[in-house]
């Protein structure tokens, strides 16, 4: 655990010195300048203690360059968020006592894309594990996310590093799990911008915005931090990525979000 925190917060660093780029406050949750739309599901009710799995499709002749997770409330994590089909999938835990809701969003548009997976990584109860996927050379990452084999996998980190996706979880069930990233690649040009740090006091909830450059819309996203901060939400807006995410920690983390963007 601690190896995996300190490469972590020396990543989080790295990203903060290389960019000014400020956080800023929560955006509205819109539709992306064409040809890349922002689409978004159907809501799911995720019920006390037990887990719920929902997707948006794009429409035909389009493919999911990334997506993410929208919820409710501070009770419930995002466990998984993946490409499915031609679409985008997504899995949630509610550890909470009240139902709250998921919804699906993807990032949708026509164009050449495939994506690449992970090794399945076992991740010991009560412990974080780390999956990547890289695309192939020539390739860049336009989004990414994860498989997570388990319920309760809390995801922890989902990011870009160069032409790999980087997904990490935290385990808070009482069995062994598994997690396998998912990066989507493509051969169009795309450019990676972090957040500022955002201070996440013990046990609060913070959100992490990052932006993409004017005429720029962004095709995927997450965020990292240390591993006790916990996702609850991580969704693409018309300019930029927003992350959610809880402090499981004992004491102040810092949170980043990423957002990866593209010219139309």
């Amino acid at each position: 655990m601690a190896r995996i925190r300190i490469v972590v917060l020396a990543t989080a660093t790295a990203l903060c010195c290389a960019t000014t780029t400020a956080a800023v406050a929560e955006p509205t949750k819109e539709r992306a300048r064409v040809p890349y739309t922002i689409r978004t599901g159907n809501t799911t009710t995720v019920f006390p203690h037990s887990t719920a799995t929902t997707n948006i499709p794009c429409f035909p002749g389009e493919f999911s360059f990334g997506g993410g997770a929208l919820t409710t409330g501070n009770g419930v994590f995002v466990t998984a968020t993946r490409a499915g089909g031609a679409g985008w999938d997504v899995d949630a835990y509610n550890e909470s006592d009240t139902p709250q809701t998921l919804t699906a969003s993807a990032v949708c548009a026509a164009g050449y894309k495939n994506h690449r997976l992970g090794d399945y990584v076992h991740v010991p109860a009560g412990q974080s594990g780390t999956s990547r996927a890289t695309c192939d050379p020539g390739q860049v990452a336009s989004g990414g996310g994860n498989i997570a084999a388990g319920t309760q996998t809390y995801v922890s980190q989902s990011s870009d590093e160069g032409r790999t996706w980087v997904a990490r979880v935290s385990n808070h069930s009482p069995f062994e799990q598994r997690v396998e990233a998912q990066v989507i690649c493509t051969t169009t040009p795309h450019t990676a911008y972090p957040s500022g740090p955002v201070t996440v006091g013990q046990g609060a909830t913070r959100t992490a915005h990052a932006e993409c450059r004017p005429g720029e819309v962004a095709t995927g996203g997450g965020g990292l931090g240390d591993p006790s901060l916990q996702f609850n939400e991580t969704y693409p807006t018309s300019t930029g990525w927003t992350v959610r995410a809880t402090n499981k920690g004992t004491g102040p983390l810092t949170l980043f979000a990423r957002v990866i963007c593209t010219t139309p």
